[in-house]
């Protein structure tokens, strides 16, 4: 991890970015955050907003009049933020030329192609509850596309459902997806929720997916499902937990609980 090296300059007003939750305070972070995220930025951060955080915050007036510019001359706003990054001093041609591509790939994808991104970023980085409206506006979406990427759309759906402890939902996904692919691993991994969760449904959800299971498929779900819950027994968050309810001292347990029952608080929070 590096750091970043910014201006002697506090902004009173930090230009909010929406998709990351996240107040810019520099225009060193402005471009890192930009460069780092072109798949988040490229759509929605470009507007009177970022002029005037520029303009009136950092005290860039011949920036932001270029860029208001460049939005009067219908200029995209891809490109308006490689006209950012290049004339950022964080980044050298190099870097720069990596940013133009990375911009130019995004802006040959299809609209749902960017959104599967997006979505699949904000899960990777835990932010779940954002992660399903990204995926179901794509299935909302009127779009040509093959069985295997709504599918692919239907999976990850699932999967950020399951992160999410909405467990009939996540299976209704997987189910879906497996429809539209006929993915065995797919097939698997309803069959881990089977195991995982208790519902009014369970014995109509086992008796599809022992329909749909060869029976070798069944007994390698059934092992992986095994070691995986082995592997939980054996955690260090687990462990952790169980060293918090040895410790005799009655305070300092309280005290180690609380910050656990906190922290566990703060990353759900994060998820949305």
């Amino acid at each position: 991890m590096g750091l970043i090296l910014c201006e002697n300059l506090r902004t009173k007003n930090p230009f909010h970015i929406e998709v990351l939750s996240l107040n810019i305070y520099s225009f060193e972070e402005l471009c890192y955050i930009i460069y780092e995220n072109p798949i988040l930025v490229t759509e929605g951060i470009v507007g009177d907003a970022l002029t005037d955080f520029i303009e009136n915050e950092l005290n860039k007036n011949t920036l932001a009049e270029s860029i208001k510019r460049k939005r009067t001359n219908g200029v995209d706003d891809a490109d308006i933020l490689v006209y950012i990054i290049d004339s950022c001093d964080l980044y050298n041609n190099a870097e720069s030329i990596l940013f133009r591509n990375a911009v130019a790939k995004i802006k040959k994808m299809s609209v749902w192609e960017v959104g599967k991104q997006r979505a699949d970023y904000m899960f990777y980085i835990g932010r779940y509850g954002t992660a399903k409206r990204y995926y179901l506006e794509i299935l909302d979406m009127d779009k040509k596309s093959d069985n295997n990427f709504v599918g692919s759309i239907y999976h990850n759906l699932g999967v950020t459902y399951a992160n999410l402890f909405l467990y009939e939902e996540a299976y209704d996904a997987f189910k879906k997806s497996y429809e539209l692919t006929n993915d065995e691993v797919t097939l698997m991994e309803l069959y881990f929720l089977k195991r995982i969760f208790d519902s009014e449904g369970k014995k109509k959800k086992t008796g599809e997916i022992n329909d749909s299971c060869k029976a070798d498929l069944m007994e390698e779900a059934k092992k992986a499902f095994d070691a995986a819950l082995n592997g939980i027994k054996d955690s260090d968050r687990l462990k952790y937990i169980e060293h918090i309810f040895q410790i005799e001292n009655r305070e300092e347990k309280r005290k180690l609980i609380n910050e656990y029952i906190a922290k566990l608080k703060s990353d759900y929070r994060n998820m949305k």
